[in-house]
């Protein structure tokens, strides 16, 4: 089976989770993978699954994802399709997907949230602000134990490892 992944990534989460999932499904399928940034996506009748990544900022997914889909949205409704999201507030993503992603557009293998990062260190100016007020804004809480485990965003491979097996047992 042949396989596109393609996706957008500004800091490299979602490109690592893309990977994360190519990994995963190498051997079993022929899997491509596209930084959509570098160079567009082919046409989906090209593969036999697209599943598509975006990382999600400021509330919004990429517009290049959404150009690709708006463009191939008859394709992508009639094949098997997935479109995974990272984002740093897992809360929000019921409403990621009802204001984001293209009207009548529902993929066949549904819409996964690989979970997100706020790591300081990979943005620069008002953004790397944002991120260390938002961290911190999380760590200040007195915790009695000093666990933060799970109140910070992380990426949820467990997530990943379940869109995996669904392509794999299909």
């Amino acid at each position: 089976m042949k396989i596109l992944i393609a996706y957008t990534s500004k800091h490299g989460t979602t490109k690592r989770c893309a990977e994360m999932l190519s990994d995963k499904l190498r051997g079993a399928c022929e899997v491509t993978v596209l930084d959509m940034n570098a160079g567009e996506a082919g046409a989906p009748s090209e593969y036999d699954m697209v599943v598509l990544g975006s990382s999600v900022r400021m509330g919004r997914i990429s517009k290049k994802i959404k150009k690709y889909i708006k463009a191939n949205i008859d394709s992508l409704k009639s094949m098997p399709c997935a479109v995974f999201l990272c984002c740093g507030f897992p809360d929000e993503f019921d409403e990621y997907i009802r204001t984001e992603l293209p009207k009548g557009f529902v993929p066949s293998f549904d819409v996964y949230c690989f979970g997100g990062e706020l790591k300081p260190e990979k943005v620069k100016g008002v953004e790397r602000l944002l991120v260390k007020m938002i961290r911190n804004s999380i760590t200040e809480h007195d915790f009695e134990d000093g666990n933060y485990k799970g109140m910070l965003p992380e990426i949820l491979p467990e997530h990943i490892s379940i869109l995996a097996d669904k392509i794999l047992n299909r």
